[in-house]
């Protein structure tokens, strides 16, 4: 297999338009790197740019160590695997799981066996002479993923292979094509805009957003420590609640909102880096499970906040509560651990684990706490 390196990688399309701005990227041999972020980020972009099917406007890409800028897509040994599947309809599952080899003149007997290994790896065996009309979406898109795998391709492309599948075959799917990167032990890079794909498949993520790249690490290391608001609010499901307000000291140092909806201490470990911060206006993010009820949180770094329910939603083992806190809608995700579920229209008192909480600069939206 290859590492993958773009440099200052730049895309602007006629008009001024800039898809992609000095995109730097280090894709290392064997790993599994995935890009994410919302629509129109210039994720898809840049993998095409890495397949070859766009041309790059300025910056240099490398695959295994040779600059390949102006290697057309055939001779860059790569295989992409699209969303749509791309299955000619009347050739057979084998036929199209080979056509790339007989376009290259293989020898039959080898398009053959690496059609079969493939098929084996992906437990398609006995769809190899079915035709795409006779498959249901998961085992198109297997036999997508296998012409990619008969090419013996030093990289593997994925351009948001599950987004046609229903959620039950996204679970099933991106499970088996972490373990096919495990058996191959493949260079891969994927494309998606659900943060949790990335979270459960990649080595290390990529957040681009309107063709920057915000963050690159791996996605504990994204989730515990983003840089900035944008990656906090993106990378986590129920997404993180933010709320506006300021620091004052008030028997040690205390973040409040306008209305003193919101009073919390700050912890210690904390204060050195905030301390500039006081009377100024920043944000704070607290994720929904780190806010708890009281018989989840045993800790002496808790502030109580007292709320109002507007909406509770079982989830069976948990339950989700929304309530405003400084007219802003925030979430909490508790344990379902009494008999009696809270009602809307309820007060609750709550408990933040302030330990816990994201600082963000109001103007610059960049991450306080290093």
């Amino acid at each position: 297999m290859a590492d993958v390196v773009l440099k200052n990688v730049t895309k602007v399309y006629d008009g001024g338009t800039v898809a992609v701005r000095s995109v730097n990227i280090e894709v290392k041999d064997k790993e599994f790197m995935v890009l994410v972020g919302p629509s129109g980020c210039g994720k898809s972009t840049t993998l095409r740019m890495i397949a070859g099917l766009e041309d790059m406007t300025e910056g240099e890409l490398y695959i295994d160590d040779e600059l390949v800028n102006d290697v057309s897509p055939k001779d860059r040994n790569i295989a992409m695997v699209f969303q749509n599947y791309a299955l000619y309809p009347h050739m057979t599952v084998a036929e199209n799981m080979g056509f790339g080899l007989k376009l290259r003149k293989y020898k039959k007997d080898e398009i053959k066996e690496r059609v079969r290994n493939a098929a084996e790896i992906l437990g398609i065996t006995d769809l190899l002479e079915r035709k795409p009309k006779a498959l249901s979406g998961g085992q198109r898109q297997r036999v997508a993923v296998g012409r990619a795998i008969v090419r013996q391709p030093k990289v593997f492309l994925f351009d948001e292979p599950l987004s046609n599948l229903d959620a039950k075959l996204r679970v099933q799917m991106r499970t088996e094509i972490s373990k096919l990167h495990q058996q191959l032990e493949a260079t891969m890079i994927y494309v998606t805009h659900d943060q949790t794909e990335a979270m459960t498949m990649g080595d290390r993520i990529v957040i681009m957003k309107d063709g920057d790249i915000h963050q690159i690490d791996k996605p504990l290391h994204l989730y515990n420590h983003p840089v900035n608001k944008f990656v906090a609010g993106f990378i986590g499901s129920p997404s993180m609640n933010f709320i506006d307000g300021k620091l004052i000291i008030e028997d040690g140092l205390r973040f409040i909102d306008d209305k003193r909806e919101i009073n919390i201490k700050v912890v210690p470990d904390h204060e050195d880096q905030l301390k500039e911060y006081v009377g100024k206006e920043i944000t704070i993010g607290i994720r929904p499970e780190d806010i708890h009820s009281e018989d989840s949180l045993k800790s002496d770094k808790r502030d109580k906040i007292e709320v109002r329910l507007d909406v509770t939603e079982p989830m069976g083992n948990e339950i989700f509560l929304y309530f405003k806190i400084s007219q802003q809608n925030t979430i909490a995700r508790i344990p379902a651990v009494k008999e009696t579920e809270p009602q809307p229209g309820e007060k609750m008192d709550l408990y933040v684990d302030a330990s816990k909480i994201h600082f963000f600069d109001k103007l610059t939206e960049e991450a306080i706490l290093k």
